[in-house]
């Protein structure tokens, strides 16, 4: 899903054609290597041991908020379909999904499936997966789209849309698929995932680890490059929160994957021979969203007079060591409507024109804004954020910027992330006087970065627009956005939205950021980055995407 620093709903990478069909072509980016494992030679067995920055908050993926939840019960759920490491649609629990009637799609299932539990999985269960977000804190993933559902047999299922909806396969691919008995209220799942994923969940120790185990009835036959089960037996994610101390985990043997290594580390395992360093473009970016119903907030020239003083390029290279590219505009450069070269100059020329760092222009803003509010300088306020060190960092640099001027009197609060994401996506969240510093995962289609932060209908607590933000223009964008199937003309409208926004600047850009995995390569064989984060161990096991990982026995 699409949500704060957490996993996307993957959006658009081959686009779909005015018909509704799905169109050959390339990728919009390029994607991940094969495999570089043999799946006759794949050793069986073994733990393997990986960090989580944070714990898990939740096992319901209709109320998952946050990544970490994501990568959880990333390989205990499945999908009807799968986005693989380059934005190409698989069939996973759906061997087939097409349209066949005038927004009328159909999705064969796979027989012979089974939950964890036993049960077989039934187009029924893909109902009541689909109808139970309605009204809980992800229901945007659905009901963008959703107008109903028909079980045609137990293992057809048909969906009508609302409207034409460009993303819907990369919609579907979000969703995963849970027991009908969760709904009815004979299986709670809020401390026990149960899904049909190739692991299944053992047992969860708050703030300490989350522990999972092959299933070894799965319903995978195998093929030419993956075989029929996950080679590794165990997995053990420990929950270590400080990156520091991961680096020490990953160098002492006690881990083998570090998921969120600090960056300063990176080049010294990238020279480290027993060391394989991942890096892939990512899907998502860091920002702050302004609380647009406290004035002086409310008004756009004090936003941008803002932005202009964010030292994003001091950011990237002093916080980030260099990973990443500072961010003028709100869709990632992975998005499927923008070619590399055109991402780059619109994201250069909307931060020239909005909110490069300027002192000159924003003093002209802020004085003119702070007129124009009624507020006399200097304004106290704050600036939060959660306990992640480098965001702690760029949250301190760009409140030093601030308190630099004669406008502001900055100070800094950081909470623990499960109740830091109870408060900025709370119903207030917009009407305290504290500027929100956080990370979004979008995904392959532009929607993703938009959608939930900046629809007036997505206002907190029953989405993700924080700042509580509303436009009308950029409501009918994003409308026509998604009910869009024209690749060129998709790219025309997300052009004028980030035009948009980039001038009223409900939030401000910080960083498109990088997915980077660390691992010990004399222990962990085959593994693949995925770059939307909450995936990133997608590539341990997902046959539909060719990619699974083995231990070594030496």
């Amino acid at each position: 899903m699409k949500s704060l620093g957490v996993a996307g709903v993957a959006g658009l990478a081959g686009c779909m054609g005015g018909d509704g069909t799905e169109t050959e072509g390339t990728p919009a980016r390029p994607g991940g290597t094969t495999t570089p494992a043999d799946p006759n030679n794949a050793q069986e067995g073994g733990e393997l041991i990986a960090s989580f920055g944070a714990d898990v908050a939740q096992f319901d993926p209709a109320k998952a908020a946050d990544t970490t939840s994501v990568k959880a019960f990333g390989l205990t759920y499945e999908t009807l379909l799968t986005v693989g490491f380059d934005g190409s649609i698989n069939n996973a629990l759906a061997h087939t999904f097409e349209e066949v009637g005038d927004g009328v799609w159909r999705a064969e299932l796979r027989e012979g499936v089974k939950f964890h539990n036993g049960n077989e999985l039934t187009a029924e269960d893909v109902q009541v997966t689909f109808e139970r977000y309605e009204g809980k804190v992800n229901a945007t993933d659905v009901f963008s789209w959703y107008e109903s559902s028909e079980i045609i047999d137990d293992y057809t299922i048909e969906f009508t849309l609302k409207n034409d909806y460009a993303p819907l396969k990369f919609d579907i691919s979000a969703i995963p698929i849970i027991p009908a008995e969760v709904e009815t209220g004979d299986l709670d799942i809020t401390e026990n995932p149960v899904g049909t994923g190739p692991y299944e969940f053992v047992e969860h120790q708050p703030d300490e680890l989350f522990r999972i185990t092959r299933n070894d009835d799965y319903w995978f036959e195998g093929d030419d490059s993956v075989p029929s089960t996950p080679p590794i037996k165990d997995i053990t994610y420990r929950v270590i929160t400080e990156q520091s101390a991961q680096q020490a985990a990953l160098e002492s043997g006690d881990i083998h994957l570090a998921n969120t290594p600090p960056a300063p580390s990176l080049s010294d395992f990238a020279e480290n021979e027993d060391y394989t360093v991942n890096r892939r473009l990512a899907g998502g970016y860091d920002l702050m969203y302004f609380p647009t119903e406290v004035e002086p907030y409310g008004n756009k020239k004090v936003r941008r007079g803002i932005s202009r003083l964010v030292p994003r390029e001091e950011i990237v290279d002093a916080v980030y060591e260099g990973l990443g590219v500072p961010a003028y505009m709100a869709i990632s450069q992975i998005s499927a409507v923008f070619d590399t070269e055109e991402w780059q100059d619109l994201n250069d020329r909307l931060g020239e024109e909005y909110m490069g760092y300027d002192e000159e222009q924003a003093s002209t803003l802020l004085e003119e804004g702070f007129d124009e509010a009624g507020i006399e300088a200097p304004f106290e306020t704050t600036i939060i954020t959660n306990q992640n060190p480098q965001r702690v960092q760029w949250v301190q640099l760009i409140a030093e910027s601030l308190n630099s001027t004669d406008y502001f009197d900055v100070s800094v609060e950081q909470y623990e992330w499960n109740t830091y994401v109870g408060k900025i996506a709370g119903e207030s969240s917009a009407s305290n006087n504290e500027v929100i510093a956080v990370g979004w995962s979008g995904g392959w289609d532009p929607d993703a970065y938009v959608g939930d932060l900046v629809d007036s209908e997505q206002f907190t607590p029953n989405g993700f627009n924080m700042g509580h933000y509303k436009n009308e223009e950029v409501d009918q964008l994003l409308e026509d956005g998604t009910n869009t199937y024209d690749l060129e003309e998709r790219n025309q409208i997300y052009k004028d939205l980030v035009e948009i926004l980039a001038e009223d600047a409900p939030m401000t850009y910080i960083r498109f950021g990088e997915e980077t995995d660390v691992y010990d390569n004399t222990a962990v064989k085959g593994f693949r980055t995925y770059p939307i984060n909450g995936g990133e161990f997608k590539g341990i096991f997902s046959p539909a995407d060719g990619a699974f990982t083995y231990l070594s026995e030496e």
